[in-house]
């Protein structure tokens, strides 16, 4: 009788422990609940509201502020070389290459921005802050970041042939000259015109912002890779969607505001989005990898 007692109770055991074992795999390590991820990169992912882009904001000013004169000098340098080309592009003959070329600076932005995460993250650990510093961040995750850099000059070369395509289509026979566009401009052409490239360039840049939003300062901050950092941000995009909605018309209205001042205001819209995007991924990419694993984040003043 004792005997099978025994043998009840050890199976009564062996029979519990392992749904004990499976209730604690189940819990979800971080970020949304039942979700299997891709790759392990996306459990770094967590939630925020609409209510954090304002505060994305808010610590993108504190660091321009604290950071202004080697911030807005970073800002300068692009500002500088996209005048370069739109002077460039109007001696060749081209000007109807220079509002798509300034347009095409939303699908470039990511790559930009390197700078100012680099800025925003030295001022957050205290470490020395230069415009060297600045201009060289790609160093410490060259092969991840230049690739994302070769990545978006071809999709600007894209951009801007599918322009002269979509004028071509639109006003066949003639010349994409400023003269005729505007004269054009309130034609039905011209609305049908404007309705295709703002159709063309909403697709280029939404599918730009799905994959750069965080994966730019991710390769910087955790040395990740460059597929699995742009996996993860479009993850982190599609499940913060109404903050991000958010997060990407503040993008447009602020980097509009600085083109149609003729570059002038983007000495103080490029930097504020650059820092506030630091932020943004510092607040969104907080969680652990799964299973103990790390990136090599804060180590990167040993590769200097």
């Amino acid at each position: 009788m004792e005997n099978e007692e025994k043998t009840t109770l050890t199976e009564e055991v062996t029979t519990n422990e392992p749904q004990n074992h499976e209730k604690q795999k189940a819990q979800p390590h971080y970020g949304p609940k039942n979700v299997n991820f891709l790759i392990k990169e996306m459990a770094l992912v967590g939630e925020v509201g609409t209510e954090d882009v304002w505060k994305w904001l808010a610590a993108g000013w504190s660091d321009l502020k604290a950071n202004s004169a080697i911030s807005t000098s970073y800002a300068a340098l692009f500002i500088i070389l996209g005048l370069i080309i739109s002077f460039g592009f109007y001696f060749l003959g081209w000007p109807y290459l220079i509002l798509p070329s300034l347009s095409g600076f939303l699908l470039v932005g990511p790559a930009v921005g390197i700078g100012f995460y680099e800025i925003s993250r030295r001022h957050a650990a205290g470490e020395k802050v230069t415009l060297l510093t600045a201009v060289t961040a790609a160093r410490h995750n060259k092969l991840g970041i230049f690739g994302f850099g070769v990545a978006l000059t071809f999709v600007f070369q894209v951009w801007l042939r599918l322009s002269f395509t979509v004028f071509a289509l639109n006003f066949p026979g003639i010349m994409p000259e400023w003269s005729i566009i505007l004269m054009r401009a309130i034609s039905l052409e011209g609305v049908y015109f404007g309705i295709s490239i703002a159709l063309v360039g909403f697709v280029f840049a939404t599918g730009i912002f799905f994959v750069g939003a965080f994966s730019m300062p991710m390769m910087l901050d955790r040395k990740s890779m460059l597929l699995p950092s742009l996996i993860t941000s479009a993850f982190a995009v599609a499940h913060n969607r109404n903050a991000m909605i958010l997060w990407a018309a503040i993008i447009v209205v602020f980097t509009g505001i600085g083109l149609i001042t003729a570059g002038i205001g983007l000495i103080i819209t490029l930097p504020l989005i650059g820092h506030a995007t630091w932020h943004a991924y510092k607040q969104v990419m907080s969680g652990d990898l799964p299973n103990g694993e790390i990136h090599p984040t804060g180590n990167l003043a040993a590769t200097e």
